[in-house]
């Protein structure tokens, strides 16, 4: 037996046809069911919805992560200042961190004498801790 190319087709006897491969003439296409051609549109509508969908998702995922790092960081510093503030809090009761604090700002105490050396500088006083008030 014989093979034959798979574009020949036979028929009946030995009669042998060339099937053709052209492209489907516009009164071949009217004929196509409406309903398979509104489900293969229906289809592809739903694809391109589906990857808006998800891109949607994910670039709102990632302005979720970056607004959440972003409140950490504020957090974190808030905590920091609110520590500060409890510890100033706790110092403005104790009368040695008062008193320690008056002589900072240049207060003198009751029955005490100011020494001042002719070369001292102004303005600068080196016996204060720098504390950062937020």
């Amino acid at each position: 037996m014989r093979l034959l190319p798979s574009s020949w087709k036979t028929t009946g006897w030995k009669k042998r046809v060339r099937l053709s491969l052209r492209l489907p003439a516009w009164s071949d296409i009217r004929r196509f069911p409406v309903s398979m051609m509104l489900a293969c549109l229906l289809a592809g509508l739903g694809s391109v919805q589906m990857t808006f969908l998800i891109g949607n998702s994910l670039y709102r995922s990632y302005t979720w992560t970056t607004e959440h790092h972003q409140i950490d960081s504020e957090l974190r510093s808030l905590n920091v200042d609110l520590r500060v503030l409890r510890e100033t809090q706790a110092r403005a009761n104790d009368p040695e961190a008062l008193r320690a604090q008056a002589r900072c700002l240049g207060f003198v105490g009751k029955g005490e004498t100011v020494v001042v050396a002719e070369n001292a500088p102004s303005g600068i006083n080196d016996n204060c801790d720098a504390v950062r008030m937020p």
